[in-house]
């Protein structure tokens, strides 16, 4: 069987991504629209985990499932820190904080879904090999 692809990206290379987007993200909002606040920078709290671990599976390619599991649990750690954005969606409040969370939404939790896909892909991947 060929390796798992979402997007046409690897796992580590679209955790390598994701995670440079987060970063670009929480910089960009400190930087670009007058969130002078610290935590406007949590978007890139989330990402440099998710780069650290992208480089380690990709240097430790027999221990990538180690850390690609880590890297899933940071994945679903920026989806639920998005879902704050859910509430100011609700109310109406379309401010810059809001928007910010809303993509950490989006993008935690469409990495949180490739990664179970991968998983998924690897367990029965093993399982046929095995079988055969």
């Amino acid at each position: 069987m060929s390796d798992f692809t979402f997007l046409g990206q690897t796992v580590p290379r679209l955790t390598m991504l994701v995670g440079g987007a987060l970063v670009l993200e929480g910089i960009g909002f400190y930087l670009g629209t007058g969130m002078t606040s610290f935590t406007s920078m949590i978007p890139a709290f989330f990402g440099l985990p998710l780069i650290a671990m992208s480089i380690m599976a990709t240097r430790q390619p027999e221990r990538s499932h180690f850390w690609m599991h880590i890297a899933v649990v940071f994945g679903l750690l920026t989806f639920l820190g998005g879902g704050m954005g859910i509430q100011g969606l609700v109310t109406g409040d379309l401010s810059a904080s809001t928007v910010a969370q809303l993509l950490m939404l989006v993008m935690g939790g469409v990495y949180t879904f490739a990664c179970i896909r991968s998983f998924t892909y690897a367990r029965k991947a093993r399982e046929a090999a095995n079988a055969a």
